[in-house]
């Protein structure tokens, strides 16, 4: 029999009151509970998880693709599968590299694995038939290594660590014994998160939340670190991002310091807010290393002209750095492929590719854009490579989901209406999204030279970016085949173009300085 009074929620409430609707409310509960609803978990669906493979990552077959247009089959042989391999070759490096025993691991400048990527990129270059091949060196201020490291806590007389505890980038040896400091939590470090509080001789604890990116963040823009020790902390430690629990090595400044992933930061902040007492004891051992070099990897495609199309991607990165820029590698080694199989006489331009030594502890192209009437005098257009495919994500509660489709990425075009036509034309075609605003400049490898020719950067920096968990789980293929297609469009297109046509309306570049003079 229908009970229309208890339908109503208002009903209930004017029928039992506040008191009596809470009461009946948790007396369902209670009887749900006893007959077993709540008891256990759902039950599992038969059709499991349909898009994941069996480690639990989306399958690179499971990504949404747009069929390739009849008239861009001479494209196809840029083929998303064989791009991640050669990223994964790339990947295989950086694993090298950590295990050999260097704790600040990758394709770091300076290291093995830097000097094991630059004989990767000059044995592709040889291999499909590229000439002046060369390295050109150059002298790096001292790098920091890492020789040792202990993060521990204390609570209660009981002593634990954290999994994503990780040492500051550039932090100095610890005194003998190390540091031994309360830790308490400070928010956001913001002048507000100081009211009443007195952190002097104490380890301060800093929520760092993503936007997004490790280089766009908000103790960064905050200015929180600076603030920690200037209210009198002894150490920072960094709690990064809002979701997971990725691992990063980012700065304190000239003060020591530790950073966390976010589970591992959340895990301290409720033992704290039950007021416990933490202790952190740090050791960390390191030194500043001189006199040390490393150098990009230069390698030329004749075509029938002078002309140049400059093709850039970095080849230096933290840990396994696969978005960051295995990506925009395996991209590079791709476009080689696909136009060195195409005869010189067809190639209306030269393609010179060049695998830049990296900015992250080198000069990236600073050689470049510092002598640009002699090192650009004959590039039409330059292409930067870099973080050039990740998979797009939603924040689900404390956690990252991984979706089936590629991320947008940031743009940036620097030339004629023309150059701009073609890049957005091809982006389309191959399914390449972008931000609906424009970048107001370039960035990384491209940032100093941007201007001084017409140039073209697609990039994404995601909350993995410089982490532990940039992996090639966040890259998939078919990102790195749209990209890699459109890119090689553009350069078809551009190609069908003089010099001066891609040139902006009012040109700061090389050749548009001249044209000014003539």
């Amino acid at each position: 029999m229908e009970r229309p009074l208890l339908r109503s929620p208002d009903m209930r409430t004017r029928l039992l009151g506040p008191p009596g609707y809470i009461l009946l409310v948790s007396l369902f509960l209670t009887m749900a509970c006893s007959s077993g609803l709540n008891a256990q978990e759902p039950t599992p669906n038969p059709l499991g998880q349909p898009l994941l493979d069996s480690t639990g990552e989306i399958r690179d077959d499971a990504f949404l693709r747009v069929p390739l247009r009849a008239e861009d089959r001479p494209y196809s042989d840029l083929e998303g599968a064989h791009l991640k391999e050669l990223l994964l070759e790339v990947d295989r490096i950086s694993l090298e590299d950590r295990d050999r025993g260097n704790l600040f691991w990758g394709r770091n400048v300076g290291t093995w694995g830097h000097e094991a990527t630059q004989e990767w990129v000059e044995r592709h270059f040889r291999d499909h038939g590229l000439v002046d091949v060369h390295r050109e060196p150059f002298n790096l201020d001292p790098q920091w290594r890492l020789l040792s490291f202990d993060i521990e806590f204390v609570a209660g007389g009981r002593p634990f660590t954290l999994e994503s505890a990780r040492p500051p980038q550039g932090a100095t040896s610890t005194p003998q014994g190390g540091l031994e400091l309360e830790l308490v939590w400070i928010g956001l470090g913001s002048e507000a998160d100081y009211i009443g509080r007195d952190v002097t001789g104490k380890a301060v604890l800093i929520l760092d939340i993503p936007r997004p990116g490790t280089l766009r963040h908000s103790i960064a823009t905050e200015g929180s670190v600076a603030r920690a020790f200037a209210r009198g902390a002894a150490a920072v430690g960094i709690v990064y991002g809002i979701s997971d629990n990725f691992a990063v090595w980012q700065r304190t400044g000239d003060g020591p310091g530790f950073n966390l992933g976010y589970e591992d930061g959340l895990r301290l902040r409720e033992m704290l807010g039950r007021g416990e007492r933490i202790v952190v004891n740090l050791e960390i051992e390191a030194e500043m290393v001189p006199d040390l070099e490393a150098a990009s990897v230069w390698g030329t495609l004749p075509g029938a002209t002078d002309e140049e199309i400059l093709i850039i991607a970095h080849i230096d990165g933290y840990f396994q750095a696969a978005s960051d820029n295995a990506s925009g590698m395996a991209v590079m080694i791709g476009l080689l492929e696909h136009f060195a199989a195409i005869p010189q006489s067809e190639r209306p331009r030269t393609l010179r590719f060049l695998g830049s030594v990296g900015h992250h502890g080198g000069p990236g192209t600073r050689q470049l854009s510092d002598d640009p009437e002699s090192r650009l005098a004959n590039t039409v257009l330059a292409i930067n490579l870099e973080h050039v495919a990740v998979t797009r994500t939603k924040y689900w509660g404390a956690r990252l989901r991984k979706m089936n489709a590629v991320s947008p990425m940031r743009w940036w075009v620097w030339g004629s209406s023309d150059l701009l036509d073609v890049t957005l034309e091809s982006l389309s075609r191959f399914n390449v999204g972008v931000t609906g605003d424009m970048e107001p400049g370039a960035s990384g490898e491209m940032s100093r030279m941007a201007r001084l020719v017409p140039s073209i950067q697609l990039i994404t920096s995601p909350e993995i970016k410089h982490t532990e968990q940039d992996t090639p789980e966040w890259v998939p293929a078919v990102g790195l085949e749209q990209v890699a297609r459109a890119y090689a469009r553009i350069i078809d297109q551009v190609n069908r173009l003089d010099r001066r046509s891609l040139q902006p309306a009012t040109s700061t570049s090389v050749q548009g300085a001249g044209d000014a003079q003539q």
